[in-house]
């Protein structure tokens, strides 16, 4: 990552989200990096005067992000969540949740 951004300093690395947003916000780094979904959240909500500056781009070759849920293991519910996936898949409806809440990165410019 630090060759894509060609930092002054070193990147630093933060625990969690929230460890990046207070770094932030107490003005210890003067910007973060974290996914797509996060940076949209993170600048619309977390902070009060957040900037989404871009988006780095996709690797070539890489697979665009897959999102899923986390059950413990042997959940009893893994074959109603999974069901019920595969029925929303099959309808369309994922694909249709999709382009209205993940497709539009306008506001995030692929960065070169």
């Amino acid at each position: 990552m630090e060759s894509e951004i060609a930092p002054d300093a070193g990147a630093q690395a933060f625990n969690t989200n929230e460890d990046a947003v207070l770094a932030l916000k107490s003005g210890t780094v003067d910007a973060i990096v974290v996914d797509l979904p996060t940076a949209f959240y993170i600048s619309g909500v977390e902070l009060d005067d957040g900037k989404l500056v871009g988006q780095l781009p996709q690797p070539e070759g890489a697979e665009p992000d897959r999102f899923g849920f986390v059950l413990p293991k042997d959940s009893p519910l893994t074959k109603k969540v999974s069901d019920a996936v595969d029925a929303l898949r099959e309808a369309g409806t994922l694909d249709e949740l999709a382009q209205e809440w993940l497709a539009d990165a306008g506001d995030a410019p692929v960065l070169k």
